[in-house]
């Protein structure tokens, strides 16, 4: 066991819960700025309203005279504290509590770090990904791109589905809708691969497979891709053809989540498509 800890004390997760609570800002949570207070982050009786538990057992956790928690509570306790999923990992391993969601299937909410990262680029187009093509979060430059995933219903919100679907997907890969959609369906079966069982994957491949022929046939030859392709060229009715790099960041804040930024070669005329 990480912690020192006896039957009754856990002074690590003390430790660990104090400089955690420390680096919690209070507009990061909804609370009033921290202009006239004297110590940084959210005080104790702050996070345990957050938490929904009291100040004398939150404070017992602490000062390290409350040994563990239950799965409940270190779960609450982590969304209070934004904790990463590394962070959240050590949280339960310092509580000596098994943490159940560690063999679940990656989250499906956008990620405090990813949601940064999609702010900070601002006019170039970000989508965040999670397991099977599925659409987390879209900026509004991916949005003008591609289409508004973030306005449509759960089930909708896979690239593949769009892909394979959607009239404007064949319009803006042009020539190369095929290859771009086969490589897609491979992405899915590496996917479903890694992640056996799913019941969305099971409900995506049972659609698709009812309503495309493309689909059908490349699922049916068993093709897996990584779609590691650092180049597209895309064709939109705001600004005709143009040449995108293709970049991915993984998410260690996130497992399974991928960031995927399109950033365009001419950005001054993608810019002004989107303003007009």
């Amino acid at each position: 066991m990480v912690a020192r800890m006896t039957r009754s004390t856990n002074i690590a997760l003390g430790e660990f819960l104090r400089t955690r609570r420390a680096q919690v800002e209070p507009y990061e949570v909804g609370l009033p700025g921290a202009d006239r207070r004297r110590v940084p982050g959210l005080r104790r009786e702050e996070l345990a309203q957050l938490a929904g538990v009291s100040l004398d057992y939150y404070a017992r956790l602490e000062q390290g005279r409350q040994s563990t928690a239950s799965p409940s509570v270190l779960d609450a306790m982590a969304r209070a504290l934004r904790l990463t999923a590394d962070e959240r990992s050590h949280l339960y391993d310092l509580a000596g509590v098994a943490d159940p969601a560690a063999a679940a299937t990656p989250a499906r909410t956008v990620d405090r770090i990813a949601q940064r990262f999609i702010d900070l680029l601002g006019d170039t187009p970000v989508i965040l990904h999670g397991p099977f093509d599925e659409i987390i979060s879209v900026n509004r430059a991916a949005a003008f791109l591609y289409a508004d995933f973030n306005r449509m219903p759960a089930r909708e919100r896979y690239g593949v589905r769009w892909m394979l679907l959607a009239p404007r997907a064949r319009e803006l890969y042009g020539p190369g809708w095929e290859d771009a959609a086969s490589e897609m369906i491979g992405v899915l079966r590496l996917d479903i691969g890694r992640i056996p069982g799913d019941p969305r994957a099971a409900e995506l491949v049972g659609e698709l497979s009812e309503k495309s022929e493309l689909f059908r046939r490349i699922w049916g030859k068993h093709h897996v891709s990584a779609w590691l392709h650092d180049r597209k060229t895309l064709y939109h009715p705001a600004f005709g053809a143009m040449d995108f790099l293709t970049e991915l960041v993984t998410m260690h804040t996130a497992p399974g989540q991928t960031l995927v930024v399109m950033i365009p070669v001419d950005p001054a005329t993608f810019q002004a498509a989107m303003k007009s």
